[in-house]
């Protein structure tokens, strides 16, 4: 009975993997057709910096194309990202029995809001960071466009993922694993190590990027811990 008991998540979880896939490839063909409008979103970051689509150099014949399947995959990833979240997000929701559904959808709500406040944070540090890494060459240099493009990319995730912090901290708070007192008795020390991830997270280092990132991831943790207020 176990055994088809847990067979029939397994089944349940690839069901949910199938769906989640299917999504991402329908986005994935819409978002290629319609690439010019993508790659003017992400080529807009070096614009500001003050650079245009000319200083971008393939070092290939092929680069071209796979610069654009891998920037089709990340942006039909990142649009996909809140229905994927809620399709296999139920399935663990059986694993949470005394969480409600109100306050699971709003753990998954939460998710989402963070992560895309996450990309918008990077989408708007990159081209001072894009500047900042410039300004240190004294000759003359190539820009690769599949190097641009990973560099877009990955911040993005990073970012994303990073502003998952509050959430988690939350989430800890109220299952009473840390006490809420760890935070608000330590709020230099806290906002130090926030600092120091900031460093270590953002691309150059250098103050005005890092404290656009740190401010923000800052104030969403004074924000959990105001909401935790009567958790404990």
């Amino acid at each position: 009975m176990e055994n088809k008991k847990f067979f029939d998540h397994f089944k349940e979880l690839n069901y949910r993997i199938y769906i989640s896939l299917i999504v991402i490839a329908i986005l994935f063909l819409t978002i290629y057709l319609n690439y010019t409008s993508i790659y003017k979103i992400l080529i807009n970051p070096l614009i500001s910096a003050g650079y245009s689509t000319t200083d971008l150099v393939a070092f290939t014949i092929y680069e071209g194309f796979q610069v654009k399947i891998l920037n089709t995959f990340f942006v039909s990833l990142t649009v996909s990202m809140p229905l994927v979240i809620f399709i296999l997000g139920y399935f663990f929701k059986p694993a949470l029995e005394k969480t409600s559904h109100i306050v699971f959808l709003t753990y998954l709500i939460t998710f989402i809001i963070l992560f895309y406040l996450g990309i918008f944070s990077a989408y708007k540090t990159i081209p001072i960071g894009i500047n900042f890494l410039l300004e240190f060459n004294e000759s003359e240099f190539l820009l690769r466009t599949q190097n641009y493009f990973q560099l877009i990319s990955r911040i993005s995730i990073l970012f994303g993922f990073s502003f998952q912090t509050p959430l988690v901290i939350y989430f800890l708070i109220k299952k009473n694993i840390i006490k809420r007192s760890l935070f608000t008795n330590n709020r230099k020390e806290i906002f130090l190590f926030v600092l120091i991830f900031s460093a270590i997270i953002t691309p150059t280092g250098d103050p005005i990027t890092l404290f656009i990132f740190t401010i923000p991831l800052y104030l969403l943790i004074e924000l959990v811990l105001l909401l935790s207020k009567n958790k404990n």
